[in-house]
């Protein structure tokens, strides 16, 4: 035995190596391209690539799409790693489908695969039954383009269901209706949106729809459109607008069709105004109900002329109510927890159920509409709740509640003892009872205690020969939650040991550790990150060659910068649809919204622009260093973070002077943001992600 694990140990070098060996980018031209920032003058000699639909473009990106998966499905264990994920993948497939979404209590609507090599569709059942029909299937939309449904808004009657959903993986969104009764399907399509946010209103609905501009897709200019049942969208009605490109819109409406409130909002200049209609004729005329107000506050419920609203006091989040004729005798709904944050809500009649995330565990609270605490229910450690739904029909309340090593189970509440029960139980193919956790507070640069979540199997011991993967997210303030992933429960199996570190820029801990990591306070994020892995060295877990790092979106930027700010820390990386040269994010789609602007600040202003110069990735790669081995994954179809920002990335990488690990490029057709949506693309991208880290990892 010992003699064959040494043979395997020295075929796995000598393929490695030859791997390595036969690796021939696909030659990348520089041009360069001199910028000027406050007289500061950048160059960049890789900004053609940014023409992403220019066909020296598409060919450059189909070459070094070839070079990437000849070296993905050469490395050992291939066949063997997406065949271990999609056997624990299929414990997960069952609930990643859409919440239930009811009405009157005559149909259920929900997105299910209809089986596991066929895409998500929408289904529906008459009552309370678990008895589902196919009621639209994407090939019915087109054969060419990959459609992923992504809401369902059915109308109070039940008689129209509108069904929203884009193309190949687009944050641009189209919605079509279907006549439940007889499946009769209205002729027009709706486009150029967003966010719809459907609003049932007599023979149509209310919705919101963008300017939609190819060569420079920004969310500028909404309105407030209304649609009537088989018309042309050309015949819709504008109801609402804005006067800047600063302003955005949001439209609230109550399933009785009582009450429509919309929201105007400039968040740049902290103002924000309301407009209501409370239909009593055919009018569709909006009044003013708040002015330039500086509370943010979304309506979310209205009863007995109460409206209920979720806002910000003193920097956390809370439901209040107030009249709706006195706006200024506002009653605090929900309690607050020094240690825990809200993160979600969920009305049960007479009752409201919040939930917050602790460090530890979740806590759901019940409270009745004058905010008095009924009851409170702490689950188990290293658990968080999602999906709260109450159903009206047969009283039940249920909630998920999701690990790092159990895919999600359902769960119901007892609303009158405040306790739960779990529904069924969650069996998997592996033994999650050997699966530890261990959660520390490691030292960052500057004195501040960062958390960190180590989950392992059985031991994990100090020797070094541990393989690490560490993951973060860390930006706008988004609360990061313990969710199963079949890929880190591969890597967990064979040997591996997985961390989640909770950076500041973060939501987990509260609006001050978010402010401690955004704008100028962004490089403590990056250095949080490279903390955990130097603790992990210090304490004798790991060697530098076996720890990996990965992160997508705002975690492939603090990927790619803490890679870039340490090097010799990494033995790999993954950068998933990463944020990588930061001066030129603020010409995309949302880079010049108020979102992104507030996270990192604007290049407009010299001192903001010098510090996101200061961890751009793009700017800050070294053609000196040979960087550890790198899998940058994006999607063509990348509306969100445009596929460039990978492209240039990889380009300067693989032209380093002295760059002799692997670069790899994967650029994803019919993809965007948040990568593969089908079962064969998900296994295919879980299995070139994690075997290609182990591998780099253990070679």
């Amino acid at each position: 035995m010992k003699i064959f694990k040494k043979v395997f140990f020295l075929l796995h070098i000598v393929t490695t190596s030859i791997l390595y060996a036969q690796i021939e980018y696909p030659e990348t031209e520089k041009r360069p391209v001199i910028d000027s920032y406050h007289n500061v003058e950048i160059i960049d000699n890789y900004q053609w690539l940014e023409k992403t639909g220019n066909p020296e473009v598409e060919n450059w990106v189909g070459a070094q799409n070839k070079v990437s998966l000849k070296y993905l499905n050469r490395l050992p264990n291939t066949v063997r790693s997406k065949l271990k994920i999609a056997e624990y993948y299929r414990f997960k497939m069952n609930y990643d489908s859409l919440a239930t979404v009811k009405k009157n209590n005559n149909f259920y609507y929900r997105l299910m695969y209809p089986s596991k090599n066929a895409p998500l569709s929408v289904y529906y059942a008459k009552g309370n039954t678990y008895n589902y029909n196919k009621l639209v299937d994407p090939s019915s939309i087109s054969k060419k383009d990959r459609i992923i449904f992504t809401n369902l808004t059915p109308s109070a009657d039940d008689r129209f269901l509108a069904y929203q959903y884009n193309r190949n993986g687009s944050d641009w969104k189209e919605i079509k209706i279907v006549g439940i009764k007889n499946r009769h399907f209205f002729k027009e399509t709706l486009t150029e949106i967003i966010s719809p946010q459907i609003r049932w209103y007599g023979q149509g609905f209310f919705y919101i729809k963008y300017k939609y501009n190819t060569e420079n897709v920004k969310r500028i200019f909404p309105e407030i459109k209304y649609h009537t049942l088989g018309t042309e969208q050309s015949e819709d009605k504008t109801i609402f607008n804005v006067n800047n490109e600063q302003e955005s819109l949001s439209i609230y409406g109550t399933n009785n069709q009582s009450l429509y409130i919309i929201k105007k909002s400039d968040d740049f200049k902290k103002q924000h105004s309301y407009y209501y209609l409370k239909p009593n004729v055919d009018k569709k005329e909006f009044n003013p109900l708040f002015s330039n107000i500086k509370y943010d506050i979304n309506i979310i419920h209205f009863e007995s002329d109460t409206i209920v609203a979720l806002t910000s006091i003193k920097n956390k989040k809370h439901l209040i109510k107030f009249p709706f004729d006195k706006p200024a005798q506002w009653t605090l709904l929900t309690p607050s927890y020094k240690d825990a944050i809200f993160t979600d809500y969920e009305f049960a009649d007479k009752k409201i159920v919040t939930a917050f995330q602790s460090e530890n565990s979740s806590i759901l609270t019940v409270t009745n509409l004058k905010g008095k605490v009924l009851g409170e229910v702490i689950t188990p450690n290293g658990m968080s709740v999602t999906k709260l739904f109450y159903n009206e029909n047969n009283k039940n309340f249920t909630f998920r509640l999701s690990s790092y090593t159990v895919p999600p189970v359902t769960c119901q509440l007892d609303l009158t003892k405040y306790k739960f029960k779990y529904l069924g139980k969650t069996n998997v193919s592996f033994d999650a009872s050997k699966y530890k956790f261990i959660r520390k507070k490691i030292t960052s640069h500057d004195g501040v205690k960062v958390p960190i979540f180590i989950v392992f199997k059985d031991t994990l011991l100090k020797n070094g020969k541990t393989p690490f993967l560490l993951e973060t997210y860390g930006g706008y303030g988004t609360i990061a939650k313990p969710s199963f992933d079949p890929g880190v429960i591969y890597f967990i199996e064979r040997g591996g040991a997985y961390v989640y570190v909770h950076i500041r820029g973060g939501g987990e801990f509260g609006f001050d550790w978010w402010q401690d990591g955004r704008k100028f306070k962004k490089k403590n994020g990056i250095l949080d990150f490279t903390k955990a892995a130097e603790y992990l060295i210090d304490e004798g877990y790991a060697k530098p060659s076996g720890i990996g790092i990965m992160g997508s979106s705002h975690g492939g930027l603090i990927t790619a910068a803490a890679m870039l700010e340490k090097p010799n820390l990494f033995g790999a990386a993954v950068i998933n649809v990463g944020a990588l040269d930061m001066l030129r994010m603020e010409r995309t789609e949302v880079g010049a919204k108020y979102v992104n602007v507030n996270e990192f600040g604007t290049v407009k202003k010299k001192d903001e622009f010098l510090n996101i110069l200061s961890y751009s990735p793009f700017h800050n790669i070294d053609e000196t260093v040979n960087y550890p081995s790198t899998l940058i994954v994006t999607g063509k179809n990348d509306t969100r973070v445009p596929p460039y920002q990978s492209y240039k990335f990889a380009a300067k990488l693989q032209n380093g002077l002295h760059q002799m690990n692997p670069i790899l490029l994967w650029s994803q057709d019919k993809l965007g943001h948040y990568g593969a949506n089908q079962y064969n693309s998900i296994l295919q991208e879980s299995s070139f992600i994690y075997n290609f880290l182990f591998n780099e990892l253990t070679h």
